[in-house]
């Protein structure tokens, strides 16, 4: 008489692996999430940086085609300005929130003023009430 070999996994054997993977997901799905929190900054320090620099270029160009100008005039009355001057293709879109909106800031306006009175566009920050993984808020970037 012939004795065969089963192969196969025994259940105590299949209940270990089952735990190993579930270990191994549950450490896997916090650290999914903070790479995920860290992109998201990451895009919206590259879109501030593109923003400010055509804030920049806009601001030299005003005051090199215009000399004597204030710095109230040099800047742009609008992000919608920057695209018309092509400095920007296009109002980029704020990671955090989602939507082209962004918290503007004007030369006229006090430094701790949560609104600004529209004169032009001097800074931009994100309008996400959010706190980044810095322990600021995404506005105070």
């Amino acid at each position: 008489m012939q004795i065969t070999e089963k192969k196969g996994l025994t259940l105590l054997e299949l209940v270990v692996c089952t735990l190993i993977i579930g270990i191994l997901a549950s450490t896997a799905l916090p650290l999914s999430k903070n790479l995920l929190r860290h992109e998201k900054e990451q895009l919206l320090r590259d879109r501030l940086r593109e923003i400010r620099y055509a804030i920049d270029r806009f601001y030299q160009m005003k005051v090199a085609k215009t000399p004597g100008l204030s710095e109230k005039e040099a800047y742009p009355a609008s992000l919608q300005e920057l695209v018309e001057n092509r400095m920007l293709r296009r109002i980029p879109i704020d990671p955090m929130t989602g939507k082209a909106d962004w918290r503007i800031r004007s030369t006229t306006d006090e430094i701790t003023a949560e609104l600004t009175d529209g004169t032009n566009v001097f800074d931009v920050t994100s309008t996400s009430g959010e706190i980044g993984s810095d322990g600021q808020p995404y506005f105070q970037w």
